[in-house]
């Protein structure tokens, strides 16, 4: 949609440049004329398309729609915020301490299901 307006638009000024020319046109009349495509809705430059304006007429009040949002979050019904869609995890501290990982550590080295290199930065 956009690219067809703006080829549109660059036709037309093409052709009012090739007009000017031809006929001999000031710079305001090809201004005038660019105004008056515009006015008619034949040009349309940017994102200022002809895109109709849609709106229905609200029936409840302001109100009326702060209640029922109302209703709806305490039936639980709604769910706002960035955490809405996350359960809430509540850690009781460490599964294991220190030691315990250290100790298994030292159990899967030796029986080799662990095997790092000497600077113990990458594993193999």
């Amino acid at each position: 949609m956009k690219v067809t307006a703006t080829l549109a638009a660059l036709s037309l000024g093409l052709a009012s440049v090739g007009l000017a020319q031809a006929a001999d046109l000031t710079r305001a009349d090809v201004v005038q004329q660019l105004h008056e495509a515009q006015a008619q809705g034949i040009v349309t430059i940017g994102e200022q398309g002809n895109y109709p304006v849609e709106s229905t007429p609200s029936t409840l009040s302001r109100a009326e729609v702060v209640n029922a949002l109302r209703l709806a979050q305490a039936q639980g019904q709604v769910e706002f915020g960035e955490q809405a869609q996350y359960p809430q995890v509540h850690a009781e501290g460490a599964a294991k301490t220190r030691a315990q990982v250290l100790s298994e550590l030292a159990t899967a080295r030796a029986d080799g299901a662990v095997n790092i290199s000497d600077n113990e930065q990458y594993p193999l």
